[in-house]
């Protein structure tokens, strides 16, 4: 899979327009506010990853959290952040980051990192997803807690998909652009976009070998019940919540 097919995707304006208005009227999740509060402290310096035009770096302000630093690899996203920031009088330091080299922030300089709305596994190919999760646990301090959500293919509302899919990929009939079982090119009127439907069992090998430590897992739905916006925004995804480990 190409790795810029998702660059392409999120720069189109329409999708950035899209993200623009979930940052301005969809805000953060009943889901998100919940964790970040119970597992990040206020005074946290926080990296959030795949930031978009800002949505969850905006709620996070409101809800007292000063020590943000905010990245996308879209240009087009962080361009509409910015503007956003400005007009809100919010000094939320946005910036053009690709999460699998975080090159710009040294080694144990933040206390919390977030990986909202499945972004972790849009990055394309098992190995940069991975190299992302490397990435971020060394900008991490020991202890340091990372928050992300990911679709969960053993969810039993898409047991059955996944089903017809392995049957796929076993016969030799699956899109032979997909390098991995769980990837899925996902179209709609704006043009493709990829995503990596991990299950929990694959996810927790990768973070155990990412040096991450499971503190929770659940589903958004068993969290915290959310308004139709949220709901119509993006549907049910699972939330991870990990500690930096020691080794």
């Amino acid at each position: 899979m190409d790795p810029s097919v998702n660059l392409r995707y999120f720069s189109r304006p329409e999708i950035v327009l899209e993200y623009a208005r979930a940052a301005v009227n969809v805000g953060l999740w009943n889901s998100e506010a919940l964790l970040f509060e119970k597992f990040v402290p206020k005074t946290a310096r926080v990296l959030e990853l795949g930031c978009g035009a800002g949505r969850v770096a905006f709620g996070m302000a409101k809800l007292g959290y000063e020590k943000i630093a905010a990245t996308d690899f879209s240009p087009a996203m962080i361009e509409t952040a910015l503007e956003i920031n400005r007009r809100e009088r919010r000094d939320i330091a946005f910036s053009v980051a690709d999460a699998t080299r975080l090159s710009a922030f040294p080694d144990e300089s933040f206390d919390a990192a977030v990986f909202a709305f499945n972004g972790l596994q849009m990055i394309p190919r098992r190995e940069r997803r991975e190299r992302a999760l490397r990435e971020i646990r060394r900008v991490l301090k020991p202890g340091g807690v990372f928050i992300f959500t990911g679709h969960d293919r053993g969810a039993p509302a898409r047991r059955a998909h996944w089903e017809q899919e392995r049957a796929r990929w076993e016969n030799r009939s699956r899109d032979p652009a997909l390098d991995d079982f769980g990837d899925w090119n996902h179209t709609t009127p704006a043009g493709t976009m990829f995503i990596h439907s991990a299950d929990a069992a694959e996810l927790r090998a990768a973070l155990e070998r990412a040096g991450f430590d499971v503190l929770f897992s659940e589903m958004r739905s068993r969290i915290a019940p959310e308004p139709e916006i949220v709901r119509a925004f993006s549907d049910d995804t699972r939330f991870w919540v990990l500690r930096r480990g020691n080794g």
